[in-house]
C-alpha cells in the first residue's frame, strides 16, 4: 500500500505532498482526494492554488505564513511549478511555515536528485503515479464495474484495454459509456465493447503505423485527419506515434535476447496480451529506421517550440518525411 493511501485511511495526514508520474488520472485523484480532506468546498480564503512555472516561491511563502481563517489548516496547492526540476529557495521557505500549513505539489516530472525533492521524502508524503501493470488494471475495472452493479470477465477486460488502451482516463471514461449502455444487463461482453467503445486514438495510431510500414502516403495521411476531427492535437498524435515506435524498437531490441511475451511486456511497460500484435508490426521495419524516427520527431517538435512550424504543419511534414524515408530504405 502507498504510504498517501495509508495516510488517507488513517486520516493522519503529512504537512507537505509531492504527487507526480505519468498516470494522470491517478495524480488527480490523489490531488483531489487530498483536497476534499484539507480544505472546505470552495474555501477560497483558505486553498490557495498557484499554477503554472510562473509560481514564485516567495509569494507561496507569503501565502503560507498565513493562519487560517475559521478551519483547522491551510492548504497550498502547486501545480505544474517545474520546482523539482530547477535550483529554487523552496525548502528555505517551507522549514518557516507554521504547522497549520499543508502544502501539496502536483507535477509531471520530477528531478530526484533535486534539494526539494528529498526533502519532501524526508518531511512529507511522495507519491508517484506510474502506468498501472496488467492485473491492477484488470482489478480497477472489475471493481469500477462492481460499484455500477455490473461484472466483465478477464478476457473482456483484456479486448476493452485492446481495443481503447490502458490509460485510466480513457478507461474510465469507456466504462462510464460502457454501463448506460448495457443499461440492466448485470454483465459487460466484448460485443458491448465492440458496439460502444470507437478505440478510436489507439486503433487509429497501429493504423497509421501500418500504413507507414506499406508506404501508403494517403492512408496514414487520412488517418491523422480522422485524430484531428477527433479533436485530438497535433503534438498529442506525435507523442502517441513516437511512443508507439519506441516500443517497436524496444521489441526489436529485448526480442534479440530472447526474453518471452511476459518478460518483454514488464520491460516496456505494455499489457502481455498486446506484444504479439506489436512485435508483428516491429518486424515491418528495420531498427535503423524506426531510430531515424525518433530523430526527426524532436527536430520537428522543436521547430514547432521556437515558432518555426505551427503544429499541424510540424506533424504533417514528420508524416510526409517518415514515408518517404521508408520508400528509400525499402
Amino acid at each position: 500500500m502507498l504510504k498517501l493511501q495509508e495516510e488517507l485511511k488513517k486520516n493522519s495526514l503529512s504537512r507537505y505532498h509531492l504527487i507526480y508520474g505519468e498516470e494522470r488520472y491517478m495524480v488527480r485523484y490523489y490531488k483531489k482526494s487530498l483536497m476534499e480532506r484539507l480544505s472546505a468546498p470552495e474555501d477560497e480564503m483558505n486553498c490557495t492554488v498557484f499554477q503554472g512555472d510562473k509560481a514564485e516561491p516567495s509569494a507561496i511563502a507569503d501565502v503560507g505564513q498565513i493562519l487560517p481563517f475559521m478551519a483547522a489548516q491551510r492548504l497550498i496547492v502547486v501545480q505544474d511549478s517545474g520546482f523539482f526540476k530547477k535550483a529554487n529557495d523552496m525548502v528555505e521557505y517551507l522549514e518557516d511555515f507554521p504547522d497549520s500549513t499543508y502544502v501539496v505539489f502536483v507535477e509531471r516530472e520530477v528531478d530526484k536528485r533535486s534539494k526539494l525533492y528529498k526533502w519532501v521524502g524526508k518531511k512529507g508524503c511522495i507519491t508517484e503515479c506510474q502506468a498501472q501493470t496488467e492485473p491492477m488494471l484488470k482489478q480497477w475495472i472489475a471493481g469500477y464495474l462492481k460499484r455500477q452493479g455490473k461484472t466483465i470477465s478477464n478476457r473482456s477486460a483484456e479486448h476493452l484495454m485492446e481495443r481503447v488502451g490502458t490509460d485510466m482516463e480513457t478507461l474510465n471514461n469507456e466504462l462510464d459509456k460502457l454501463t448506460a449502455y448495457v443499461g440492466q444487463k448485470d454483465s459487460i461482453e466484448d460485443d458491448d465493447i465492440d458496439a460502444i467503445c470507437s478505440g478510436l486514438t489507439i486503433s487509429r495510431i497501429f493504423e497509421m503505423i501500418d500504413a507507414v510500414a506499406i508506404g501508403e502516403q494517403d492512408r496514414a495521411l487520412q488517418l491523422y485527419d480522422d485524430l484531428l476531427a477527433n479533436r485530438e492535437q497535433p503534438m498529442s498524435i506525435l507523442y502517441l506515434f513516437s511512443r508507439h515506435i519506441n516500443i517497436l524498437l524496444q521489441i526489436r531490441d529485448l526480442s534479440a535476447m530472447g526474453l518471452n511475451r511476459n518478460e518483454l511486456a514488464k520491460k516496456i511497460g505494455i499489457p502481455p496480451f498486446t506484444v504479439p500484435k506489436y512485435s508483428k508490426q516491429a518486424s515491418l521495419f528495420r531498427t535503423s529506421y524506426l531510430r531515424d524516427m525518433l530523430e526527426r520527431r524532436l527536430q520537428y517538435e522543436e521547430d514547432f517550440k521556437r515558432g518555426r512550424l505551427s503544429d499541424q504543419l510540424a506533424v504533417e511534414m514528420f508524416f510526409i518525411q517518415a514515408l518517404t524515408n521508408k520508400k528509400k530504405d525499402d
